[in-house]
């Protein structure tokens, strides 16, 4: 059965609209899309009265932050100078200093940031790349 905007068609839809049927249900009755229940009603407002808007329920939010107040970070976990890293000092860079094939573990000298500078083939030289992994639980099978 299509909807073919004849008189009979429009009041048969005016009636589902009336009993609250939403325009989707209305469509697929006459086998049309919603659209066009949607323009039936705005073309006819006589026939098709306007609904009452649903009152929404408001979704809890976090108050809002102050303008000028940072949000939280996280820091990363210091990582305690060994006596390696004190002997790399007398040969670290910073960072603008560093080529391809150099450690670029930071040192903690509280200064500029410096970097290890060691010959390696990856990211970090041999003692960095070890101190850089996750520690195994030792009590643990």
């Amino acid at each position: 059965m299509t909807i073919q905007h004849r008189t009979v068609d429009i009041e048969a839809s005016a009636k589902l609209w009336k009993e609250g049927l939403s325009a989707s249900q209305i469509a697929s009755r006459f086998g049309v899309s919603r659209n066009v229940i949607v323009g039936l009603a705005y073309r006819n407002r006589d026939q098709f009265p306007a609904r009452q808007k649903r009152k929404l329920t408001p979704v809890r939010r976090e108050p809002p932050r102050a303008r000028n107040q940072a949000p939280e970070l996280k820091t990363e976990p210091e990582i305690p100078a060994t006596a390696y890293d004190a002997e790399r000092l007398t040969h670290a860079k910073q960072l603008h200093q560093l080529s391809a094939g150099e450690c670029c573990w930071p040192l903690n000298t509280g200064g500029p940031y410096l970097f290890c500078a060691a010959e390696t083939t990856g990211r970090y030289c041999r003692n960095h790349h070890s101190r850089s992994l996750p520690k195994k639980n030792e009590g643990k099978a």
